[in-house]
């Protein structure tokens, strides 16, 4: 790039445009951790903490010149400069794992919160607690540039330092490959929403056609895997409340166990059909969830006992309507 701009754009230049770009990358992370504190504020927020990334990020260009003249890295060259552009990135590199430690320790010691979350939480505490470590070292490694002090240090600090662009170029590629590798096992069938839809089809395709007023209207012709288990959950939840009046001979209605209830449940949508009169409204213990993930463990627990019909077919719930 250098060769082809004519040294306009030069290595040092771009040796600090990364840096800078590393800082401006922070601001949005900044800013969504603000939101959590403040979602009152968010749009302003968003906005001044972009436009003082910007600035910061301008000021460590304009006192970067000095360095870029000398050909030198500014991470090694002594002057008060050097410690002004280390402050501007350090600032915001300790900003970001301070809000988000703070928020992690703020809902974890709230508790009551699933296990995925509380986990999620823990491990935003633990990188914030680094990045707060790497932010320190690296305002240091600035402090001690400047002042032409702990050279061994410093020269540890950028070893280190360009290390972990490899280490964040690594985990950033990673970050963008998720959403492709999401879209390929949704297209394969065979990511987990395609998989409980594939197991809930056979309880759920019984219950519709014995309660078809239960199936929800105008389905979204793009609608995702997972929009379309959420639907089959509601209108499974639905028809089993339906055929609550048609339950009889209950085993136990303290505790019945998950091949108990898919029987129960087979029989009254087997008298439903049959147009035998409803009775009382019986209600069989099922387990409540929480999400979604906890939804679909339930029913498809009850449907892995749930009988088929040999000569019954059913189109899947994006056909049917």
């Amino acid at each position: 790039m250098a060769s082809a701009t004519g040294a306009v754009i030069d290595v040092p230049l771009i040796q600090q445009l990364g840096t800078v770009a590393l800082l401006v990358a922070l601001a949005p992370l900044i800013a969504i951790a603000l939101r959590w504190r403040r979602p009152e504020s968010h749009g302003a927020t968003t906005t001044v903490v972009m436009m003082l990334a910007l600035a910061s990020g301008a000021l460590m260009i304009v006192v970067g010149s000095a360095a870029r003249v000398s050909g030198e890295y500014i991470d090694v060259q002594p002057g008060w400069r050097t410690a002004v552009y280390f402050a501007c990135f350090s600032a915001w590199a300790a900003f970001m794992p301070y809000l988000y430690l703070r928020v992690s320790v703020e809902e974890l010691r709230r508790g009551q919160l699933p296990a995925q979350v509380s986990l999620v939480f823990w491990l935003f505490a633990i990188v914030a607690v680094w990045g707060l470590e790497e932010a320190i070292s690296i305002l240091l490694m600035g402090v001690f540039a400047a002042a032409g002090l702990a050279r061994d240090f410093v020269a540890l600090r950028v070893t280190l330092n360009e290390t972990s662009y490899t280490y964040l170029l690594a985990l950033a590629t990673l970050c963008a490959a998720l959403p492709l590798w999401r879209a390929v096992t949704e297209s394969l069938g065979v990511d987990r929403w395609s998989r409980s839809i594939r197991s809930l089809t056979p309880m759920w395709s019984d219950l519709v056609r014995t309660c078809p007023e239960v199936v929800l209207r105008h389905p979204s012709p793009q609608s995702s895997p997972v929009h379309r288990v959420h639907r089959m959950c509601v209108e499974i939840r639905d028809s089993l409340s339906l055929l609550g009046r048609y339950v009889e001979d209950l085993p136990d209605a303290v505790s019945v166990d998950n091949k108990s209830a898919a029987e129960v449940f087979y029989r009254a949508a087997h008298r439903r059909r049959a147009d035998a009169p409803p009775g009382a409204f019986t209600k069989v213990p099922i387990e409540p969830s929480a999400d979604l993930k906890q939804e679909v463990r339930v029913l498809a627990a009850i449907g892995r006992y749930w009988p088929t019909e040999p000569g019954f077919t059913v189109k899947t719930q994006g056909e049917q309507r």
